[in-house]
């Protein structure tokens, strides 16, 4: 199973707009990391979530991308894939 850290900005967006990412990324299930978020909310209005899926990089983008466009608004993101070194 491949683990995943996504972090993504709206631009010029409000509460609602965040509300509506929230909502499309549940669906795919990516989880919020409130601690994250909120460390970001006061620098740049970034959230952070993680998602554990059988899918690739190339697919996570995807669906980053739908859920962004669904707000309307301009966005950027970031996504980490992570990979476990083990010893």
């Amino acid at each position: 199973m491949n683990k995943f850290i996504a972090a993504i900005e709206l631009y010029n967006a409000n509460e609602k707009d965040y509300q509506t990412l929230n909502a499309e990324l549940e669906r795919e299930p990516f989880k919020k990391n409130k601690k994250a978020s909120a460390k970001g909310k006061a620098r740049l209005p970034q959230k952070e979530y993680t998602l554990e899926t059988n899918a690739g990089l190339q697919q996570v983008s995807e669906a980053l991308r739908k859920a962004a466009e669904k707000t309307g608004k301009k966005y950027s993101f970031t996504v980490i894939k992570n990979k476990p070194i083990y010893n």
